[in-house]
């Protein structure tokens, strides 16, 4: 292997790191300060995938412009199923609120491969397909806006959860429920607006992940197996861990790429994930603080 070759792999495992980030800092969020373990998260992801195919081959607009429509979208649509169904769970087991999660996934898959059909789709935005050349190696420009997206995204959540008054409300609710109920903190809406900018950011990443990826309905399990991946390695509801977590797992997908044939690389990756579960003791449990 080439020292260039070498650099280009580990300049697009950064790329894929920070855009894993964005898809996997939602379900962290979620898990992290309501613990709840949201199934149809990359439904949601896919979901913002097709919402940017439809905005640039309906409207002309661009995706990074999708990104920003489908936050407030996509935070509706993730307040709406807090208050059409998980309210309608808290109360009952947790395998409850699972199986109800684990449905609206099948539902959402299933609807849009009735609207969508099976198949494999790109997003036709040209400059994605541009390819600049920086000190001897390539990139790929849609991979670089797709990183630039994950970053800004990424960045503002973490300023809105540690330098605002509703970030350290948040953080309150992950910590103690019960004692921020004492001090007035209606949880319930809290929690809603968790959910919902969970959903918002998976829905960014999936705008994301298209500028990087081919995307169909039925392929988004592999984006829910990445997310757990990151999420396991990074801990719960602290973005900055989940982003390091994604650079970490970007980096080793992409040497893994360049190192090993291609039919080995999803083999290391969940390697990986039984690996970090192993040692990580009880797995997603073992996280016994939600600190964000």
């Amino acid at each position: 292997m080439t020292p260039a070759l070498l650099m280009e792999a580990m300049v697009n495992g950064v790329f894929l790191g920070l855009v894993y980030a964005l898809v996997s800092v939602g379900l962290s969020l979620t898990l992290g300060v309501l613990g709840i373990v949201n199934m149809a998260h990359s439904a949601f992801v896919m979901l913002g995938s097709f919402f940017a195919l439809e905005l640039l081959r309906g409207w002309g607009i661009p995706p990074v412009l999708a990104a920003l429509v489908a936050a407030p979208v996509f935070f509706g649509a993730g307040a709406a199923v807090h208050r059409l169904l998980l309210r309608r769970t808290a109360s009952t087991s947790e395998a409850m609120g699972l199986l109800v999660l684990f449905g609206l996934l099948l539902v959402l898959e299933n609807g849009s491969i009735l609207m969508w059909t099976t198949d494999t789709r790109v997003l036709p935005w040209q400059p994605a397909q541009a390819v600049l050349s920086v000190g001897g190696f390539r990139v790929a420009l849609g991979r670089l806006v797709a990183a630039g997206l994950a970053l800004g995204m990424i960045g503002s959540l973490d300023l809105l959860l540690r330098r605002t008054l509703l970030g350290k409300v948040v953080r309150a609710v992950g910590q103690n429920p019960d004692a921020a109920t004492v001090l007035g903190v209606d949880v319930a809406r809290i929690s809603m607006v968790v959910v919902g900018a969970g959903t918002a950011t998976a829905a960014m990443g999936g705008v994301a992940l298209a500028l990087m990826f081919p995307f169909a309905p039925q392929e988004h399990l592999r984006w829910l197996a990445w997310a757990f991946l990151v999420v396991v390695v990074g801990g719960l509801g602290d973005v900055r861990s989940t982003l390091l977590a994604g650079l970490l797992v970007g980096q080793l997908e992409a040497l893994a790429g360049v190192l090993l044939p291609f039919q080995y690389v999803y083999a290391v990756l969940y390697a990986f994930l039984a690996l970090t579960l192993i040692f990580r003791g009880r797995g997603l449990q073992s996280a016994q603080e939600r600190v964000l």
